[in-house]
């Protein structure tokens, strides 16, 4: 565990140090519309990561799962994700992310 306490707070601390100037190097090396996606794809892992402690879902998808397998607060809180991003953003989300090219995700 404390290795793992360790690894992340170095980790934590690049990203914070390190993050600002790749960003602003990346502005000028990609497409910015790609750029800013796959930013906010990584953004909204994070956010599974840190909620559901599943860092290869994104929070949209994990919750459609959740809410799939009957789990009263996430059909509740993919309600309000569903109203702030479209009807069915979660569902598409999770079927786009499920099904990506090749299969299946492990």
């Amino acid at each position: 565990m404390i290795k793992n306490l360790v690894l992340m707070l170095i980790a934590f601390i690049l990203v914070v140090t390190l993050s600002p100037i790749v960003f602003i190097v990346n502005l000028f090396r990609y497409n910015l519309k790609e750029y800013f996606y796959t930013v906010a794809i990584g953004l909204d892992q994070l956010g599974g990561s840190i909620l559901y402690n599943e860092e290869d879902w994104t929070v949209s998808s994990y919750t459609y799962m959740l809410a799939c397998e009957g789990n009263r607060r996430a059909e509740l809180f993919m309600k309000f994700i569903d109203f702030i991003f479209g009807d069915g953003h979660c569902e598409k989300s999770f079927f786009k992310e499920f099904f990506k090219e090749g299969g299946m995700r492990g």
